[in-house]
């Protein structure tokens, strides 16, 4: 390690001739002659065999560094230390930040009470005796029809059930009711109202009452009454009910509408 870090102990070799500068001078007083190996005042030079403080100095550092080099690479090797990684690491909580919770969806089945047509996310009713489905298939979700006697393509009365997840039940109630009262005259709507229904899966219920005149193609204006119930189940899925009947027959088959609205309720 001396050998490379440092000249070896003893004195310098003599000069050559061929080196950089002039020869050294053979004769005269110190100091002299040109300046070359031989001039100026002479410097006495280490005793042999034993190194300078420098040189020791070197030598350390350069040991030391061939120490810290070999530590290091054997820390890469090992994993610098006797602690092992855990072989399977404890993910996140659900419901972080870093892990979202996943929304449960329902597991949706036929029960006892799924009985008659399916409207959508297992929920189903019953037509009561004598309504037919709308023959108008552009229209959403359900529309079932009371068919005036002897007369073709006039209604008495109709039972809508629709479904979406874009407003809660109080918000759908109030929209379709806006939306079905556009073309109708004189409409009067009552004050909403919180419903309970009997059935712990609903979470949320809220219904409207109106009254308004159809117009016909003939101008005669046909008095109609209705009421719009929507309900919310606990996944904020709305489902609602817009039934209306002519004025003239409201009293003697309003309990088919709620019949039908019975067995909604049950659905789900």
């Amino acid at each position: 390690m001396s050998q490379q870090y440092g000249p070896p102990p003893g004195p310098p070799p003599a000069p050559s001739s061929g080196g950089w500068g002039p020869a050294p001078s053979t004769s005269g007083p110190a100091g002299s002659g040109p300046v070359g190996w031989g001039t100026g005042p002479v410097r006495p030079q280490p005793r042999p065999g034993k190194p300078n403080r420098s040189q020791w100095i070197i030598v350390g550092c350069a040991v030391l560094a061939v120490v810290l080099v070999a530590v290091g690479v054997v820390l890469l090797v090992t994993g610098g230390g006797d602690e092992e990684p855990a072989a399977n690491p404890t993910p996140d909580p659900v419901g972080t930040m870093y892990t979202p919770a996943t929304p449960t969806k329902p597991v949706i089945t036929k029960g006892p009470h799924d009985t008659g047509v399916e409207v959508g996310g297992g929920i189903w009713f019953t037509p009561a005796k004598g309504w037919l489905p709308d023959w108008d298939k552009s229209k959403g979700g359900k529309n079932y029809i009371l068919q005036q006697f002897n007369a073709r393509g006039l209604i008495d009365g109709y039972y809508w059930v629709r479904q979406t997840e874009l407003y809660d039940a109080k918000g759908f109630a109030e929209h379709l009711v806006d939306i079905e009262s556009n073309d109708l005259k004189n409409v009067r709507i009552s004050k909403g109202v919180v419903c309970k229904p009997a059935n712990e899966a609903i979470k949320a219920c809220y219904a409207l009452s109106y009254s308004a005149y159809v117009p016909t193609k003939s101008g005669k204006l046909i008095p109609f009454k209705g009421f719009v119930t929507a309900y919310q189940d606990q996944y904020d899925k709305v489902t609602a009910t817009d039934a209306a009947l002519e004025a003239r027959v409201y009293q003697r088959r309003v309990n088919e509408l709620i019949y039908m609205n019975n067995t909604l309720i049950k659905s789900f």
